[in-house]
């Protein structure tokens, strides 16, 4: 590792560390060079600036920013709609309920708006539409942009709530139990969706899509 290499992670990790310590409000060019023990000068000219210095800690810890591209995998295609979106929920909340810094990141950008809270929305809505675009005009009997947009939503605000509260609706959440009779609620809303998008792969489901549209082309 270079010396540069190890500065960098330095700043990375003090970052991190002041994220779990103070939340997102004690962030700061100067803060976080006085952790690592470095020049705020050595922030500007490695990362230029806080928004991107933000940036590249995220690329690797914020789920979309770390599972980009997930849907292009091969395996992915012979999985159903349905089991696709559960498992996007699930591990968007393990992410949350694992990681303090991030966690502490996502509340913080609900509350503000800020040049860095919209360059990592923005990032993330681009990573997003890897996921949702793929799903998107697999059938005309739903919405599913909307449809998954509601679920993760809720799974969000659930996760993040966490912190400050133990009990939402008489759901417990932080507890195993309770987050059981959350995915028993989400399981049972998923069989809402039409029954193709339920019981059949992407990847068939995604043919006919483009054999469709080859069709109306013609």
């Amino acid at each position: 590792m270079s010396r540069r290499e190890k500065t960098e992670k330095a700043i990375l990790e003090a970052l991190e560390a002041q994220l779990i310590e103070g939340g997102m409000q004690s962030v700061g060019v100067n803060a976080v060079a006085k952790r690592a023990g470095v020049s705020k000068e050595l922030i500007y000219r490695y990362f230029d600036g806080l928004p991107g210095l933000m940036s590249a800690w995220m690329m690797g810890r914020d789920y979309w920013s770390s599972k980009a591209g997930v849907l292009r995998e091969d395996d992915t295609s012979n999985l159903t709609p349905s089991a696709l979106i559960s498992g996007m929920l699930r591990e968007q909340e393990a992410v949350l309920a694992r990681d303090q810094a991030v966690a502490a990141v996502r509340r913080w950008e609900l509350i503000e708006r800020t040049e860095i809270g919209d360059r990592l929305r923005s990032r993330r809505e681009r990573e997003a539409r890897t996921f949702i675009d793929r799903l998107d005009g697999l059938t005309n009997q739903a919405d599913v942009p909307a449809f998954v947009g509601v679920l993760l939503a809720g799974i969000l605000y659930l996760s993040l709530r966490a912190k400050t509260e133990d009990v939402f609706l008489g759901v417990p959440l932080r507890s195993e139990d309770g987050w059981s009779r959350i995915w028993s609620a989400v399981d049972l809303m998923l069989t809402a969706l039409p029954e193709d998008l339920r019981e059949e792969p992407l990847r068939a489901l995604e043919e006919a899509r483009n054999a469709n549209a080859g069709d109306f082309e013609e």
